[in-house]
């Protein structure tokens, strides 16, 4: 015993030098040093309860019906943490945990020497069986933020110094305020916020005297005192009169609101709980966070995972651009493997798996609605997301976007323009004439409508000759943002056809045809409007001005081009015309090489939406309509209450006749009639035969024609362009595959 007292006394007496020495000599130096001097990460602490810098939980909102943000879905690190303010808690559920906790909160320096030396003298002399802890709130506050939990005598000698420096530098309620938010209370829970929203399913605002006493039980042991737990709610039961002894000592409770909440049975609700337990993140959620991370990682100059630390604990308040019945509605088509997904294909291993697809749906301001990257349940967070991370070759898809919108915004050709379904000589590496077409001959002149809505291989080729490689390329990439290009897809058959070495996403594509949509004006997908802090500041505000990549005439008159597309005689895109029967849709159709990829990508008034289906390992997919049917099953559901709604035409655009124009063009004369050379010619020059009038060539289209007499010119066969010839296609098909691309060429090809 007389060991223990000396012990006792050289430990009392060392805490008493140093801190007498703190308070004379150290804190008045710190003071006037204006933050100058930093003890143990004091003034970094301050900092971080001031503007909330600590580990809290990102909220996603997304509007309703009415315009309103609401609450959509919580993402939090190892501590599910959200701060709010101290005004919007009812009084005594601070008083609850100053009764328990630090009764003399108030008057303390940060530190109550009396309790301190208790504990101590406790550990030394063991005259309580129960070890009692000396820390005030303060002290507990500066353990939550720092997690500094050693159990010796340093970390207490600079738990006490930090609660004397912050003590002089916060304000009792900025200290009781943090306290509030960070307090751990079981089952990964920090802060009086979450935990009642998560055991009582109502705001902090709402808590009554029992449930705020519960809470302030629980700190002194979360396991034990955990009120879901059976032995738990017992023990809880008894400390919680406890707690409202000391608050009725107090005076901070009367003696009817004692007995009441002495007596009142504690209700619990945790019919919230699954919403706070780690949950599967549909495929919007984990493009959200990627982009966000990625936004975070680029703003603050970090690497990823820093970036993901900083989302995750980062307490942000995302304002999303999601529309949740659009994903449900996209969730319930991906989730019917029967239905929309029966072809099977083996894997790696041998084993059949079924087809794979992805979506993405977006407004013409570059929100995305909504996205599913995958077929089938979604079973594992930030796993693989097709709609974001795997491009694949779009096929036919390309040609409005790497040739057709160039083509008419440069004035190359207009809406009728006669133009050339002939094979070109030297195409292929081995010296033969080509593209193939994908219905197995060459129609000879035909107009421009036409060709697009058939979906024709060799006009876009020709036209990409007039357009320019390096031009159409600097478009895709650069206007488009495109990033899955690469310099080696500078060809004829990657720009024209599709023939990439990777491709294109279906977020890409979608953010791509939206141009044709909103008079040419080009928007970087999103998946938020604006990201807050917790304080308020914000920290993301996206853009909505967007970039003109194309005139707003020649938006429009793509716009119908490609709605013939879908309602034109002979167009592949057909099947998707009775989605909705108030509104039109513009789209096209493409299928990859060897038809190992499918896709639809469709504009409606109100959305634009891209469908690739294939299998991850590329196996050949039979039935061309499969990404059209995705499309039509999920647009006819998102749209089915929306209004009648048109597009909006260029006021510069004119209609004459079966065609649209821009103002002050002639349409009758002359005709694009195109190159025969394979070489394409720079995007500054003109070809050596670029163009004739209607009335130099007898074969030439008038521009009311669909088809017209072909010429009888070698490089393939021809056949009369009458409605009989092109009765090989109906308006429902796809384009259905071929081989055009010969065993002798070695660069990709896109197919129809």
């Amino acid at each position: 015993m007389e060991k223990a007292f000396k012990k006792l006394t050289v430990f009392l007496s060392g805490l008493l030098i140093i801190t007498t020495v703190f308070l004379i000599f150290v804190i008045p130096t710190y003071i006037k040093s204006e933050r100058k001097i930093d003890f143990f990460s004091s003034n970094q602490i301050v900092s971080n309860i001031k503007n909330m810098e600590l580990n809290m939980t990102s909220i996603i909102y997304v509007q309703n019906n009415k315009g309103e943000w609401v609450e959509y879905q919580r993402l939090h690190g190892t501590e599910n943490r959200i701060w709010v303010s101290i005004d919007k808690m009812p009084k005594y559920l601070g008083q609850a945990f100053i009764a328990i906790e630090d009764q003399h909160f108030y008057e303390n320096c940060g530190v109550d020497w009396k309790r301190t030396a208790g504990a101590v003298a406790n550990r030394l002399l063991k005259f309580n069986t129960t070890e009692f802890g000396g820390s005030t709130i303060t002290q507990q506050l500066i353990k939550n933020i720092t997690n500094d939990r050693d159990k010796d005598a340093m970390r207490k000698f600079r738990e006490i110094v930090r609660a004397l420096l912050i003590t002089r530098k916060l304000s009792k309620t900025e200290i009781l305020e943090a306290y509030l938010n960070t307090i751990p209370l079981a089952n990964g829970i920090c802060g009086v916020q979450v935990a009642a929203n998560y055991y009582f399913n109502k705001d902090v605002s709402e808590l009554t005297i029992t449930e705020s006493a519960a809470l302030a039980a629980i700190t002194n042991n979360p396991t034990k005192y955990n009120p879901l737990t059976e032995n738990g709610a017992e023990q809880n039961e008894k400390r919680r009169r406890l707690v409202l002894d000391e608050m009725l000592e107090l005076g901070y409770i009367t003696y009817d609101e004692y007995d009441k909440a002495y007596n009142e049975k504690l209700k619990l609700d945790d019919s919230q709980e699954d919403d706070y337990e780690v949950e599967i993140n549909s495929y919007f959620v984990d493009a959200l966070i990627d982009q966000v991370i990625n936004d975070l990682a680029e703003k603050y100059n970090l690497d990823t995972k820093l970036a993901s630390t900083m989302f995750y604990n980062g307490g942000f308040k995302i304002y999303s651009t999601l529309k949740p019945e659009i994903q449900s509605a996209m969730e319930k088509v991906y989730t019917d493997i029967k239905n929309y997904f029966p072809q099977t294909a083996p894997n790696l291993q041998g084993e059949k798996v079924h087809a794979q697809s992805a979506m993405t749906v977006m407004d013409y301001n570059g929100h995305i609605v909504g996205i599913v990257g995958g077929a089938g349940e979604k079973t594992t967070n930030r796993g693989l997301n097709r709609a974001t991370d795997s491009p694949r070759q779009p096929g036919s898809t390309m040609k409005p976007l790497g040739v057709y919108a160039l083509a008419v915004d440069k004035d190359i050709v207009n809406y009728t323009s006669s133009v050339l379904d002939k094979p070109i000589e030297k195409y292929y590496k081995d010296g033969k004439s080509g593209p193939k077409e994908w219905y197995g001959y060459y129609k000879g002149t035909v107009s421009l409508n036409y060709a697009i809505r058939k979906s024709m291989n060799t006009v876009p080729v020709r036209l990409l000759q007039e357009v320019g490689i390096d031009t159409s390329f600097d478009f895709l990439v650069n206007k488009l943002n495109c990033k899955h290009l690469v310099p080696e897809d500078k060809n004829l058959a990657a720009l024209a056809l599709g023939g990439t070495h990777h491709g294109l996403t279906t977020t890409e594509s979608a953010a791509a045809y939206a141009i044709f949509g909103n008079q040419g004006v080009y928007h970087s997908p999103t998946t938020y409007y604006k990201i807050e802090r917790a304080n308020g500041e914000t920290v993301f505000d996206y853009d909505e001005t967007g970039t003109q990549v194309i005139a707003p005439s020649s938006a429009t008159i793509m716009n119908h081009l490609l709605q013939e597309v879908v309602y034109g005689r002979e167009g592949t895109g057909g099947g998707i015309a009775g989605f909705n029967y108030k509104m039109k849709a513009y789209a096209k159709t493409g299928t990859s090489s060897e038809s190992k990829d499918l896709w639809m990508v469709a504009g409606t008034p109100y959305y634009v939406g891209s469908v690739w289906y294939g299998f991850d390992i590329q196996s050949e997919v039979s039935g061309g309509a499969s990404a059209a049917k995705i499309w039509k099953a999920v647009m006819t559901e998102v749209h089915k209450d929306l209004e009648k709604k048109e597009f909006t035409d260029s006021g510069d655009v004119v209609k004459k006749g079966s065609g649209y124009y821009k103002k002050g063009v002639k349409v009758d004369v002359p005709s694009y009639t195109a190159p025969v050379s394979s070489e394409p010619s720079s995007s500054s020059e003109q070809s050596s035969s670029a163009v004739t009038s209607s009335a130099e060539s007898s074969s030439a289209a008038t521009p009311s024609d669909d088809t017209a007499t072909s010429s009888s010119s070698s490089g393939g066969s021809s056949s009369s362009g009458s409605s009989s010839d092109a009765s090989s296609s109906t308006p429902s098909q796809s384009e259905p595959s071929s081989s055009s691309s010969p065993s002798s060429s070695s660069e990709p090809e896109g197919e129809n």
